[in-house]
């Protein structure tokens, strides 16, 4: 299957389309409707899909760009995105509890589950920076 994304191709096997379709998949909106001053109170009028929030991580530039959120019954909220980092991208979430404190980071590298992001961060011992920089830059600009 080949998906194009921001003007590249990307060839890939159905079942990992399927696990990362909603960071391919991106929203269309009908210029009429944003256009509309019918709807004062609409809170869907602002969307955060596609935000990049860039930091440093030991020296490295990292990169997080937003795809969409998952809110559980239980209040937790999954954050659904991309990592650029090292010139390897990866594909995956992070999970904040109905506080707002992280709980649980998964970011397989596109192509290849068997890496994660944040083994190879604790093989190289920056996974707490990772985790620093998770909670007080990308947290807070993902947040409603």
């Amino acid at each position: 299957m080949v998906v194009n994304d921001y003007n590249m191709k990307i060839i890939i096997t159905e079942s990992q389309y399927k696990k990362y379709k909603h960071l391919f998949e991106q929203s269309v909106y009908d210029d009429e409707e944003n256009d509309s001053n019918t709807d004062y109170n609409n809170e869907d009028t602002y969307t955060k899909e596609g935000t990049i929030i860039e930091g440093e991580i030991g020296s490295e530039p990292i990169k997080f760009r937003y795809a969409e959120e998952n809110v559980l019954d239980n209040g937790e909220i999954e954050y659904y995105g991309e990592i650029s980092f090292k010139g390897k991208k990866y594909s995956g979430l992070f999970a904040t509890d109905k506080r707002g404190y992280l709980i649980d980071v998964d970011f397989p590298q596109y192509f290849n589950d068997e890496v994660r992001l944040q083994d190879e961060l604790k093989d190289t011992g920056l996974y707490y920076e990772f985790e620093h920089w998770l909670d007080s830059e990308v947290i807070p600009s993902v947040q409603d």
